[in-house]
C-alpha cells in the first residue's frame, strides 16, 4: 500500500509543475498589460536567477519569455521604458536557457541601439561569448558598440581584432580592425563599417538597426564637411555667411548635400549646421 502511495507522486508533482509555471505565465503577461513588467523585479526574472524554481521547465519559459520580448523589440519607435522592459526580459531568456543563442545577438545589437543601455548590450553580448566562443558574430557585434555607441574605438578594435581570428568570419573584419586603431572616431570609417554589416547581415532586425545608423552617420559627414566650408568662409570674410548658399557663391562647396534622411540642412546663428529631422548629433564623431 505504502509502495503505491510514493507512485502517485510524480504524476502529482508534474502536475503541480505545469499550474506553477502557468501562475507564472498568467502573472507576468498581467504585469506586461500594466506596465509593472518593466524592471529586474519581475517574477519571470527572479524565477530564472533561481532556476530550481521552474520545476524543471525552463527552456518553456524561456521561449515564453522571449516571445514576450519579440514584441517589445518589434516596436517601431521604443520609449527607454521599452529597452529596460527588454533588457530584463533578455536576462531572463539567457537565465533560463543559455545555450539560446539568437537573444544574445537580436538583443546585443537591439539594446545597443538605445546609448543609455549600451552597456547593458556589452554584458548580454559578453554572456553569450562564455557560451559560444566559437561564434564570431558575438565579439563583432562588441566591437560594433564599443565604437559606435561608446565611442571607444580602441576596445572596438581589439573586439573586432578577436572576431577576425574566430572561424567563418568574413574577410574584411581583420583590416577593418586595423583601420579603427588608425583611424578612430572618423565618419569614413563607421560608413566602411556599417556598410560590410549591412552586406553580411542576414537578419533584418538587425539589418534595420544597421541601416538607420548608416543614414545618421552620412548626415554627420555631411554637417562636418559643411561647418568645414563655414569656418573656412569666416576665415576668408571676417564674419560668418548669412545662408549656406553663400557657401557655394563663394566657392566653398559644389553644392548643398542632399540630407539623406530626407530633411533639410540649416546654419545655426553659432555657425554650426543642423538637419531637420536628425536634430542631435553623434558625439562619438565630436573631437
Amino acid at each position: 500500500m505504502r509502495g503505491k502511495a510514493w507512485w502517485g507522486l510524480p504524476p502529482l508533482f508534474f502536475l503541480l509543475s505545469i499550474a506553477v509555471s502557468a501562475r507564472i505565465v498568467a502573472f507576468t503577461a498581467a504585469q506586461t498589460e500594466s506596465g509593472r513588467g518593466r524592471g529586474s523585479g519581475s517574477l519571470l526574472l527572479e524565477i530564472s536567477r533561481r532556476p530550481v524554481f521552474a520545476f524543471g521547465f525552463r527552456n518553456f519559459l524561456a521561449d515564453v519569455v522571449w516571445l514576450q520580448a519579440v514584441q517589445v523589440a518589434g516596436s517601431r519607435a521604443m520609449s527607454h521604458e521599452d529597452y529596460d522592459r527588454l533588457s530584463s526580459m533578455l536576462d531572463a531568456v539567457t537565465r533560463f536557457d543559455r545555450r539560446f543563442l539568437i537573444p544574445y545577438l537580436v538583443g546585443g545589437v537591439l539594446l545597443g541601439d538605445s546609448p543609455p543601455h549600451a552597456g547593458e548590450a556589452l554584458r548580454l553580448l559578453a554572456r553569450g561569448r562564455e557560451n559560444y566562443p566559437e561564434d564570431w558574430r558575438l565579439p563583432f557585434y562588441m566591437g560594433y558598440t564599443l565604437y559606435y555607441v561608446i565611442g571607444d574605438p580602441r576596445k572596438g578594435a581589439v573586439a573586432m581584432q578577436e572576431a577576425a581570428l574566430l572561424k567563418g568570419c568574413p574577410p574584411f573584419v581583420g583590416p577593418l580592425a586595423a583601420r579603427m586603431f588608425g583611424e578612430g572616431n572618423d565618419p569614413e570609417t563607421a560608413l566602411s563599417f556599417l556598410e560590410n554589416l549591412i552586406r553580411v547581415e542576414d537578419d533584418p532586425v538587425r539589418r534595420g538597426v544597421f541601416e538607420r545608423r548608416r543614414a545618421e552617420v552620412l548626415v554627420e559627414r555631411d554637417l562636418q564637411y559643411i561647418e568645414g566650408a563655414v569656418a573656412a568662409y569666416r576665415k576668408s570674410f571676417g564674419r560668418p555667411p548669412g545662408a549656406l548658399q553663400d557657401l557655394v557663391l563663394a566657392g566653398l562647396l559644389a553644392g548643398i548635400p542632399r540630407d539623406p534622411s530626407g530633411g533639410g540642412y540649416r546654419l545655426l546663428p553659432d555657425g554650426t549646421v543642423r538637419s531637420d529631422l536628425l536634430p542631435e548629433r553623434l558625439k562619438v564623431f565630436r573631437r
